[in-house]
């Protein structure tokens, strides 16, 4: 099946600058700030320079092999497919902490909206889970149109707060890091702010969409990113102005407070209904996405063949039904264990560094000589934040390699004759 390549250059920008500006929005301004204090923006600074190397491998490997398979196609193509499939359930098992965190902080807005306390949070985000199934049975088709009307709308609302608030005052905040404690302190905050980058795997996938991948895809996913960056740099330091940021409730919290305080409190209510319908539809893209991730697998016999089975809406129904389950499960054990957020964060972070830093690896085979010295670049940059990022990586790391074992096992066992099974 071939994709239609109806997207440009403008609409590339547009679909980057949606992907990337979600429920990280909502969150990551204010957690950098609770680590870094003052010098969080410098925490940002670097990581954007640690990860655009990352980013403009994905935009050539994306120009020059568009896929809908993304980085596990680009893998694939230069590992085999016993690698290709390690890396997908690799992606899987993100479902295990990633869909949590965006169900938490749409709770966690959801209980401004309706003036209830901290404590009905873990309540609303069963209640949050459970509605998200039910709107991704139903299907989503026009999701992505409505969703692109609310992050438009939540855009606005930052450059109005940056009006309103005098983020040009804000700026006298920002304290430059001269000690090496105060530089541990920046630090603390890069392998967290990590999580603002996840999309670029996204964007990657949308390589075959574009009318001339070549010279669209470059130009949509770094413009794109300058957008975003500048959206994240202005709530930071009107975070910090303003201090909204302090423990993991606060912090979820943060916009909504910090629209509270600049235009008062029926604004705040107002803002956190739409910070909830982000959320919400974000968390809707996220259960169908694995959904289809978990179907997929099911049909090329990965998982049971139950799951692979469709309704009569082209909807995933049993796919869903685990997805949900799945994350129902981890929004439980992170209540009742009293892991926090930030904790799911970290391990979604890995995850996505460890499909990154293989992604960047195998450049350094794909791409043309002139170019594989940014390969090179983007590979040890991704090595670097390993060091950020610590001991999250372990996680990502067992999964892969179990994976990995898993299926040359299998592929093994295929290449051995049938009547060489028998032999005793």
């Amino acid at each position: 099946m071939e994709y239609q390549r109806t997207l440009g250059p403008i609409q590339g920008i547009a679909m980057t600058v949606t992907t990337f500006v979600g429920t990280g929005l909502m969150l990551l301004p204010a957690l950098s700030v609770s680590q870094s204090s003052n010098f969080a923006i410098y925490a940002w600074l670097i990581t954007t320079a640690i990860i655009l190397p990352v980013a403009f491998v994905f935009a050539l490997l994306g120009s020059r092999f568009p896929s809908a398979g993304g980085a596990s196609h680009y893998i694939g193509r230069a590992f085999g497919k016993s690698a290709e499939k390690a890396v997908g359930w690799l992606f899987l098992s993100i479902l295990l902490v990633g869909p949590a965190v965006a169900v938490k902080i749409a709770a966690a807005y959801l209980a401004v909206a309706l003036n209830l306390s901290q404590n009905y949070v873990f309540i609303l985000s069963i209640i949050t889970i459970l509605a998200t199934a039910f709107y991704a049975l139903a299907g989503i088709k026009n999701s992505s149109h409505f969703q692109f009307i609310v992050v438009i709308g939540l855009i606005v609302v930052i450059l109005l707060l940056s009006w309103k608030g005098n983020i040009g005052g804000a700026t006298e905040n920002i304290e430059i890091p001269t000690s090496w404690t105060e530089w541990q302190t920046t630090f603390l905050a890069v392998g967290t702010i990590f999580w603002c980058f996840i999309g670029i795997e996204v964007m990657a996938h949308m390589g075959a969409e574009f009318k001339n991948p070549a010279r669209d895809f470059p130009i949509a996913l770094l413009g794109g990113i300058s957008i975003v960056i500048a959206l994240y740099l202005a709530l930071v330091l009107l975070i910090t102005q303003h201090h909204t940021y302090g423990d993991e409730i606060t912090n979820s919290q943060s916009l909504a407070l910090l629209v509270g305080i600049i235009f008062g409190e029926n604004s705040k209510r107002l803002f956190a209904v739409g910070a909830f319908i982000l959320a919400f539809a974000n968390t809707g893209m996220y259960l169908l996405g694995f959904a289809r991730m978990v179907q997929s697998m099911s049909s090329h016999g990965a998982l049971p063949q139950t799951f692979s089975r469709l309704s009569k809406h082209g909807t995933p129904v049993r796919a869903v039904y685990l997805v949900t389950s799945l994350t129902l499960g981890s929004i439980l054990l992170g209540h009742f264990s009293g892991w926090s957020l930030h904790w799911f964060i970290e391990m979604t972070n890995g995850a996505f560094l460890l499909i990154y830093t293989l992604t960047c690896f195998t450049s350094l085979k794909l791409l043309p000589n002139q170019q594989k010295w940014l390969g090179a670049t983007a590979f040890a940059t991704c090595l670097l934040m390993t060091i950020f990022v610590g001991m999250s990586m372990l996680f990502a790391f067992c999964i892969f390699t179990i994976a990995l074992c898993f299926e040359c096992y299998k592929n093994k066992k295929n290449l051995i004759p049938k009547h060489e099974i028998h032999v005793q």
